[in-house]
């Protein structure tokens, strides 16, 4: 059989599987018509998987699907078209830009799935991109950028695949503890908290909805015996960060974002 025809047949899957993602993180996936656009797409990626499986994915049958996908792919696009152009999304995007907090928590609620308005914790964290190809950054270099994040705000994600947010309605991840495994993070407490944020359901991570989140903070090290760091000698690195931030004078947090 034809590669090309199989990778094509793949790629097209694989493509399915994107557009359910974005799909289900809003509400309306609950409804009659998504949940069988769903079911469809599902049952033709079971029927690739089970013709491979017993070695009867010719290159008829791969065309064949491959048009089956093509036309689910073109389904799914409007579905997620329609929604985004809906007077539910566009509520959200204009509560958004006009700063309606009490209009933005509701609309945010009612679009997105496995969401809930809740007030923030007593101490909010925010991780820090520390590795650059799985290798530490150099610390002046770390330390740079949370200066920059200090004078321009936290930076949001928008990506359309993940729950919470989308590319008109972008937000800024926080979390309840420090992030496992990260030498250097930021710690949010008392008014440098949002006042209200989105909290997902299936991980627990929290979202203050916007493009970003300008707030003072200090910045949490990790204690040199932490085990979740990986072992490239975190000692010294640690102590290379601290020096670093201590000379642009960035607060560092005195706990260590522990309580």
């Amino acid at each position: 059989m034809d590669d090309d025809v199989v990778s094509a047949l793949e790629a097209a899957i694989a493509d399915l599987g994107t557009l359910l993602v974005q799909m289900d993180k809003f509400r309306a996936a609950e409804a009659s018509d998504a949940r069988a656009l769903r079911a469809a797409c599902l049952a033709l990626g079971d029927r690739a998987r089970r013709a491979h499986r017993h070695g009867m994915l010719d290159a008829v049958l791969a065309t064949e699907l491959r048009t089956d996908a093509a036309e689910a792919q073109a389904m799914l696009e409007r579905w997620l078209g329609e929604l985004r152009a809906s007077r539910a999304y566009r509520d959200a995007v204009e509560a958004l830009g006009t700063g309606d907090d009490g209009r933005l928590r509701t609309s945010l609620c009612a679009l997105f799935a496995g969401v809930d308005a809740v007030d923030p914790p007593d101490v909010l964290f925010h991780p820090v991109s520390w590795q650059r190809r799985g290798r530490p950054r150099r610390a002046a270099e770390v330390a740079d950028e949370i200066v920059r994040l200090r004078a321009e705000g936290l930076d949001a994600e928008s990506d359309p695949a993940t729950p919470g947010v989308d590319p008109a309605l972008p937000g800024v991840f926080l979390h309840a503890t420090p992030p496992l495994g990260a030498p250097v993070f930021l710690v949010l407490r008392g008014a440098a908290r949002p006042g209200w944020v989105l909290r997902l359901a299936t991980s627990g991570d929290l979202i203050a909805p916007g493009p970003r989140l300008r707030t003072p903070f200090t910045v949490g090290l990790a204690a040199v015996d932490d085990e979740d760091l990986d072992a490239w000698s975190p000692v010294g690195y640690r102590e290379d960060l601290e020096t670093a931030l201590v000379a642009r004078r960035v607060p560092l947090d005195e706990t260590g974002g522990e309580e």
